[in-house]
């Protein structure tokens, strides 16, 4: 049976979920431009030479989408002005302009593209609460567990301050490796009896707080009514209707000016790490729109800053909407397809169709395999959560979006969910005849079969997988949650590709970190990084391995595709923005020590320098 939750009660993504907006500032958001210290440059870049003198080719175009490499490369006024050797192009270039020689191994890519991440809620998140997820850096914790959350919690506790909530965000019990795995108020009081504490768990629809924290709410809620839902004894809040009264405490403490500040410097070091990875693209995949309401304005926020000299990617977004009267009351009046241009833009419109496999809510045809404590115990009737109750209100939403013109892109992770999607494409005339100019997606596409494959290519709708699926979970899918049958379906990369799609690795930021390499070597691997030590390197299903340069393209020039940018980014061919990474090694040729898996650790191969339309966002 389903579990079906409609959109006023609970959407079941952890990023796009309405729980984010407590903590937006309800008032417009100064962003401080800053003093421009970077020029735009004209300046000829070239290969380093071949051992025997010839001329080395380590610049990597991707034009056309193909395994394009040159000596050389000029840019000038924002742009490429051309590729190819390094006489032609110095040809092209003025007098006397700057030279800039790759030495080694150096190789010289499009800017890397990340195509689904959340920018203003992983921001805010990040500057209000402590990270506690499985995640450090780009990889997995070393023995993760609940002892380790709550140890983390205990250094950064204020007992003296009993006013100030202490926040921890992304708590992730699939991945615990040994031990308990519930929270409740006993085990959150081992933090602290004095100061209130709240655990919000990475899959959103669970939060935790200790007994300091249940009286603190108890005392907000006694002179306010009308009364509130009770606040259970044991600490643990379900869903959005236990969630938010606690979460409307915690922001009541919080003056909205240092929500701005802390938003504001979150932000900053978001691009500042995305430049550090490569990256020069981004595409927000929850993006509320505003419609004709007061306060925060996610939209103008994101555009004004894009727009800035000192913002060091470009920035497109999606407007999340919840149902047809949603897109009509919130979109349709006040934003057009396609708005913005190659600084900021607006290629799509997101749906949320299910739930997350690892929170056990992704929408199945079957049971998961295991309990909500993930103990391997089938489950009689847990098939996880579809977000239109009844199923046929998604086709009306779908018709409606696409009768306005307006691309899609579908959250789905569940193999029914996917079905039902489909489905909704199918009733609203969506075919491959459409396809490169809707160029409609499906977001994590987590489990694929083959009927979902054929039509997906006969819809012209082309998946992003979230491939972190794989390397962090996968290990947990096989053994636990959905069994080695399902879990071989898992972000199958190869098979979309035999069936002629564009693919697309993304990593859904915050639920994974950022980081294109590291999405490039697991899908090239599929190492399931969380396997236990004796079956170190196991590989989830060897057949959906991707080759080097698939990887690279999906990365680069299949990205931009997707996201409508590909006019300006994704390859590096005249005319298109000079937006480019330099790297101390390629990525096609990286070898790494580990003879059973030549690309582990391509994720740490160092990003030497990131350009932006010419200017140099980042240097090591």
């Amino acid at each position: 049976m389903s579990e079906a939750c409609g959109h006023s009660g609970s959407i079941s993504c952890s990023c796009c979920s309405p729980l984010w907006k407590s903590f937006f500032p309800d008032t417009p958001v100064e962003i401080p431009e800053g003093e421009n210290s970077l020029h735009i440059e004209t300046k000829l870049f070239r290969s380093a030479p071949n051992k025997d003198g010839s001329p080395g080719k380590a610049i990597l175009t991707l034009e056309d989408g193909k395994e394009v490499a040159v000596e050389a490369m000029g840019i000038r006024d924002g742009l490429v002005v051309a590729t190819g050797s390094y006489q032609d192009v110095k040809a092209k270039m003025p007098k006397n302009t700057s030279e800039h020689q790759l030495s080694g191994k150096q190789t010289l890519l499009p800017g890397l593209i990340e195509p689904h991440v959340h920018i203003t809620s992983s921001a805010m998140l990040s500057g209000i609460g402590n990270d506690v997820s499985p995640f450090e850096e780009q990889k997995l914790r070393k023995n993760y567990n609940r002892s380790w959350v709550i140890s983390h919690l205990q250094e950064k506790a204020l007992p003296h301050k009993s006013d100030k909530w202490l926040i921890g965000f992304g708590a992730d019990p699939s991945l615990f490796v040994e031990g308990n795995k519930a929270f409740d108020a006993d085990a959150l009081d081992k933090i602290t009896t004095l100061q209130p504490v709240f655990v919000l768990n990475a899959s959103m629809h669970l939060a935790y707080i200790n007994h300091a924290a249940i009286k603190c709410v108890k005392d907000y809620y006694a002179d306010k009514p009308p009364l509130v839902p009770p606040i259970s004894e044991n600490g643990i809040l379900k869903e959005i209707v236990g969630i938010q009264p606690v979460l409307n405490v915690m922001v009541s403490r919080y003056p909205k000016t240092e929500l701005a500040v802390k938003l504001i410097a979150s932000m900053s070091k978001l691009f500042a790490l995305a430049s550090k990875r490569g990256v020069t693209y981004m595409l927000d995949a929850g993006v509320e729109p505003k419609g004709d309401k007061p306060g925060f304005d996610q939209v103008g926020f994101l555009d004004k800053w894009a727009h800035l000299p000192i913002c060091p990617v470009r920035i497109g977004g999606a407007l999340i909407v919840t149902s047809s009267e949603d897109f009509e009351n919130k979109v349709v009046n006040y934003y057009s397809p396609g708005y913005g241009d190659e600084h900021f833009h607006l290629p799509y419109i997101k749906v949320i169709s299910d739930g997350s496999n690892q929170g056990l809510t992704g929408y199945q045809s079957t049971p998961y395999c295991c309990n909500h404590l993930y103990e391997k115990t089938p489950s009689v009737d847990n098939v996880g959560a579809f977000n239109f109750d009844p199923s046929t209100n998604i086709n009306t939403l779908v018709q409606n979006v696409v009768d306005k013109n307006w691309s899609l892109m579908i959250h789905t992770n569940g193999d029914e969910a996917i079905r039902l999607t489909l489905a909704s494409f199918k009733l609203a005339g969506v075919t491959s005849d459409t396809y490169e100019l809707r160029r409609d997606r499906l977001e994590h596409a987590s489990l694929l079969t083959d009927d979902h494959l054929v039509e997906m290519k006969q819809l012209g709708i082309s998946p992003s997988f979230l491939i972190g699926h794989v390397g962090y979970w996968g290990w947990a899918f096989q053994q636990t949650i959905l069994g080695e049958d399902r879990a071989n379906h898992l972000d199958r990369c190869q098979s979309a590709i035999n069936h002629g799609m564009r693919i697309t690795l993304h990593s859904d930021n915050g639920v994974t970190p950022l980081g294109p390499l590291r999405m490039m070597e697991q899908a090239i691997s599929r190492v399931m990084e969380g396997a236990t030590q004796e079956k170190a390197s196991a590989v989830l299903n060897e057949k959906e391995r991707i080759s080097r340069f698939a990887a690279l393209k999906a990365a680069t020039y299949d990205a931009a595709w997707q996201c409508h940018a590909d006019q300006w980014v994704g390859s590096l061919v005249a005319g298109k923005c000079a937006d480019f990474v330099i790297l101390a090694d390629s990525p096609l040729t990286y070898e790494s020590a580990d003879k059973n898996n030549p690309v582990k650790d391509m994720r740490d191969i160092p990003v030497l320098e990131t350009w932006k339309g010419g200017r140099k966002v980042y240097s090591s």
